[in-house]
């Protein structure tokens, strides 16, 4: 696996420091998005109860807001993060290549062309992938939470339908 990674970084890059800072921004980015979620989620679940007394009665002519409501911020968030560190982290790997040791000139040298396109993209797209898998795995986590916590008689229909419609 070191083997991997020091083969797709350019040669002097310190990929350690970049790795951290693709995690640290990759746990505060995921933890961002679950807790607006759960934070919306639950803020509206609440909404859907009528206060009588001390007991909370759901009022069954309420119904919870569609599950794409919930998802926008999230979801989005999490494949402009993708998109953005593909990018940074692209630019940064070439613009290495034209520091202070020149190692452009080393790339130019070898025989293979492509080496210097591998070392500036494999990474990104790594780390870029990993935000849109993340987008997914969440995508359908949160929806089961919906589905399952939200009382049944609140529940609009077609609510898998409305997520593929807002994406077109």
């Amino acid at each position: 696996m070191n083997k991997f990674i020091s083969r797709n970084f350019p040669p002097g890059y310190s990929h350690k420091k970049e790795i951290v800072a693709f995690l640290v921004s990759y746990i505060f980015v995921v933890a961002s998005v679950v807790w607006a979620f759960l934070y919306r989620f639950f803020d509206a679940k609440q909404r859907l109860y009528t206060r009588f007394g001390i007991d909370m009665i759901l009022d069954v002519d309420k119904v919870m807001p569609d599950f794409v409501d919930f998802l926008s911020y999230g979801f989005s968030m999490l494949l402009h993060f993708a998109l953005i560190v593909f990018i940074f982290v692209m630019v940064a790997h070439y613009l290495f290549f034209y520091h202070e040791s020149k190692n452009i000139y080393l790339m130019r040298r070898l025989p293979n062309g492509s080496e210097l396109y591998k070392r500036c993209l494999i990474m990104p797209l790594i780390f870029a992938f990993i935000f849109i898998l993340t987008a997914i795995i969440i995508l359908l986590i949160f929806y089961f939470i919906y589905m399952k916590l939200t009382p049944a008689a609140c529940l609009a229909p077609n609510q898998w339908e409305k997520i593929w419609r807002s994406i077109k």
